[in-house]
């Protein structure tokens, strides 16, 4: 992606109102392509700077809760007073040293930054109503060049996307695509784990994905109380019990997941028998939409018009919500259906679905 495309994309998603934990998750995975960094992070905290949260752009399953701890552990209160003080002067910091002299052989950079490759740091404060929201981070190992003045200052006016993103209330109804993902895992009778891919292990991470100030081993707990009864209802109904079929359906942060349980072949012959529990991953449909437009040849605004046509709502609407002319509106459809080689709006969803798919081939091939 160009980096123009990308920042267009990072506003647009920034302003489409999914819920915040999906669209700053999805921010830090495409914050690369507008500055070259990696495993970039936001640290949502109070206005005394105590961390409430964290969200990673690869997030890693198993330190999920652990990243937090360290973090939290290293703002103590000079920290945080250093901290306050240096953004009371200044928009970005892009030395640590600023903030602890010893940083590169404190806890937070041994446990936290040298095992994800993080040398090089950008940080800028998120802000909302002018009290401190979070830290937005950016990093780059040893061997890469610092932030420049300029990447600085870009990252800076980005973090004025992910206050409005924090504003977010996630109340509309969204609608979801088809299946994005699936994985599958194997359980025992009673619910036990016994065998998860690595993929499957973090679709299950993104299910387990915790609502802003949830903790993900809360989020865990419920979703494996929830398995256990899916592996109980199974070997109920094999004993002729009337329930419903073993399937579950989730609603969280990154989307909707479907959970679906079967017997491995003739497994329901033994009393340890085992079970299969499919997952399907479904993502927002206007994210997915989104994710299609980025490299099309639309300009900003097409971007916009064609997200709201595909969605389905009626042209004043559409007009109102974008402030714009009948015959302005008139004019962006028509290059939208030009440049995206259709014809009418019944076209436009399944154009944009099949660039969808396209985009998400290219993403997992180049990693």
């Amino acid at each position: 992606m160009k980096s123009s495309h990308a920042l267009v994309y990072l506003r647009q998603l920034c302003c489409s109102g999914l819920r915040k934990e999906l669209v700053i998750s999805e921010f830090l995975r495409t914050l690369p392509e507008a500055i070259p960094s990696n495993s970039n992070t936001f640290s949502g905290g109070d206005a005394l700077l105590n961390p409430t949260y964290h969200l990673c752009g690869t997030p890693e399953p198993d330190k999920a809760d652990f990243i937090p701890a360290v973090i939290s552990a290293f703002f103590n209160h000079e920290r945080k007073s250093r901290t306050r003080q240096w953004f009371a002067r200044h928009d970005v910091l892009a030395d640590p040293l600023a903030i602890d002299e010893r940083f590169y052989r404190s806890d937070m950079y041994n446990l936290v930054y040298r095992p994800f490759d993080m040398h090089h740091a950008l940080w800028t404060q998120v802000t909302l109503e002018g009290k401190h929201a979070g830290l937005l981070c950016a990093h780059r190992s040893k061997q890469q060049k610092p932030f420049d003045r300029s990447e600085q200052d870009l990252f800076n006016h980005l973090a004025s996307y992910v206050s409005h993103a924090l504003k977010a209330t996630g109340d509309e109804r969204i609608e979801y695509g088809d299946i994005d993902a699936t994985g599958m895992l194997v359980m025992n009778v009673s619910g036990k784990v016994l065998f998860q891919s690595p993929k499957t292990k973090h679709l299950m991470a993104a299910v387990c994905h915790p609502s802003l100030n949830e903790k993900m081993s809360s989020s865990q707990d419920k979703l494996m109380g929830r398995l256990v009864r899916l592996c109980a209802n199974i070997k109920a109904i094999q004993l002729g019990q009337d329930l419903p079929p073993p399937a579950y359906c989730h609603t969280g942060p990154m989307g909707k997941f479907v959970f679906r349980a079967y017997w491995l072949d003739s497994c329901h012959q033994q009393p340890d028998g085992l079970i299969g529990v499919s997952i399907e991953h479904h993502e927002p449909l206007a994210l997915k939409i989104l994710r299609a437009m980025r490299d099309s040849p639309l300009s900003p605004t097409q971007k916009e018009v064609a997200l709201l046509l595909a969605q389905g709502l009626a042209l004043e609407h559409i007009r109102s919500r974008l402030h714009i002319k009948p015959t302005t509106l008139k004019d962006h459809i028509g290059k939208i259906y030009l440049k995206l080689d259709i014809h009418q709006r019944e076209e436009l969803l399944p154009k944009l679905l099949t660039l969808s798919r396209m985009t998400g081939i290219a993403a997992r091939s180049s990693r």
